[in-house]
């Protein structure tokens, strides 16, 4: 089955030289791999004309959906259009739909019309105009040879837009023609990507129709599925299947599908079981309220969250008992659990939860490495704490710590989880 290869290309010399960060090959990447296009090339060039021409005939080459970002506002560097003019041998021609909408947006925001305006009118002729709604750049789409360019701005909010208002046309007519790629992300917690994939290998899902990839971050691990198939509703037939085989495989550890995060998973069993949280926190510095405050509509559950990084913090907020921090140490599962017990019985709620380590690089002892990390939860009256030692960065280990104690809560609320044990991971 002959599938559509996509290539994006991002223009900008401020990308080349590090002065901002390409989030645009991201997420033009996830959106195509939902509607089942493939991503088999991602390039970023400055803005030099002869480069990009490169670029795109090098495309034009390896790839049926190009898909360009940047290059097309009113400045003399903004060259893109100008390179697919003389790549593919046409005029440019202003276009009066889209120098409506410029005026359109210029009166919006009370402004003048001004002098590089007229410039983000100039549109390869035979092409088809994108409109930009949230800006003056008009993308384009010029489709040759059974190769379809899309050029888009590279401002992320002007580019989103237009670009869905592209790809959903182009998705049904793909697949239509050639048949399609569905794909869904499976993230678990708890089992290590090795493992994962030692297992998946074992069920031998894989076949010419089903791919699976492994992906890690702060021990998350995510199963990417892809599955092709001649229809859609087909292939998400298959799809569910193979996420119902993993899902029997791998049980508790998966927490969500696609977009889900952990918060989310654990904002959701909080309204299920109808249950509140507060935090405490040391070497994390208030990353787990952070991550729950994503959610919207936590402030129904999430009661308080406090950051007690000094001995004394946690003696005075949270009634941390001093012999505890002069005989165990404030890096201890006796303490971990006394922050949770403290917090919880301050807010009043069903839920407390304490983590106290050591994030480095300094502070450390022999018994006491880098990474090692208590985490307690407390639900109700109910309690396990973990052990953990973590690899990495500080940040790396705030992250992991962080992550590991919203997954002891989401496992707590799930009822799947060992009472009054001392855990180790």
């Amino acid at each position: 089955m002959n599938m559509t290869k996509a290539e994006i290309i991002t223009i900008g010399t401020e990308i080349m030289l590090g002065q901002i960060i390409d989030t645009n090959t991201a997420y033009i990447s996830r959106i195509l791999a939902e509607k089942g296009i493939r991503v088999a090339f991602q390039t970023s060039v400055g803005d030099e004309k002869e480069t990009i021409k490169s670029a795109l005939k090098i495309a034009k080459e390896r790839a049926t959906l190009i898909i360009t970002t940047g290059g097309l506002g009113p400045t003399e560097n903004d060259i893109t259009r100008e390179a697919v003019s003389e790549l593919y041998g046409v005029r440019l021609i202003s276009d009066g739909e889209a120098y409506k909408q410029i005026q359109k947006y210029r009166e919006l925001h009370h402004a003048e019309i001004r002098v590089g305006d007229r410039r983000q009118t100039l549109i390869p002729e035979g092409a088809l105009v994108l409109s930009n709604g949230n800006g003056t750049a008009a993308g384009f789409v010029l489709c040759q040879d059974g190769i379809c360019l899309v050029c888009l701005p590279g401002v992320p909010g002007e580019m989103r837009a237009m670009f869905h208002k592209y790809v959903e046309t182009f998705a049904r007519e793909s697949s239509t023609k050639e048949g399609c790629i569905v794909t869904r992300q499976m993230h678990t917690f708890g089992i290590s990507e090795r493992l994962v994939e030692d297992r998946m290998q074992n069920l031998k899902l894989q076949d010419d129709r089903v791919g699976l990839m492994t992906l890690v971050h702060d021990g998350i691990v995510t199963i990417h599925i892809r599955v092709t198939a001649r229809e859609r509703d087909a292939g998400l037939k298959h799809l569910d299947r193979v996420e119902q085989e993993l899902r029997q495989e791998f049980g508790q550890a998966v927490f969500s599908t696609d977009d889900g995060s952990l918060e989310h998973a654990v904002a959701g069993l909080l309204k299920k079981r109808n249950k509140t949280i507060a935090v405490s926190e040391s070497c994390t510095g208030g990353l787990v309220s952070d991550k729950l405050t994503n959610i919207s509509g936590i402030s129904a559950f999430l009661v308080e969250g406090v950051v007690a990084y000094s001995n004394k913090a946690k003696v005075d907020l949270l009634g941390v008992p001093e012999e505890f921090l002069g005989k165990h140490g404030a890096v201890s599962p006796q303490v971990a659990f006394s922050m949770a017990e403290g917090v919880k019985k301050k807010a009043s709620a069903n839920i407390g939860v304490g983590i106290t380590g050591i994030a480095g690089p300094t502070g450390a002892t022999k018994e006491k490495p880098v990474g090692l990390v208590y985490i307690a939860v407390i639900v109700d009256d109910r309690a396990a704490i973990k052990e953990c030692r973590f690899r990495g960065s500080r940040v790396d280990i705030k992250n992991f710590s962080a992550n590991t104690a919203l997954n002891m809560v989401r496992l707590k609320l799930d009822a799947s989880f060992c009472s009054d044990d001392l855990l180790s991971c």
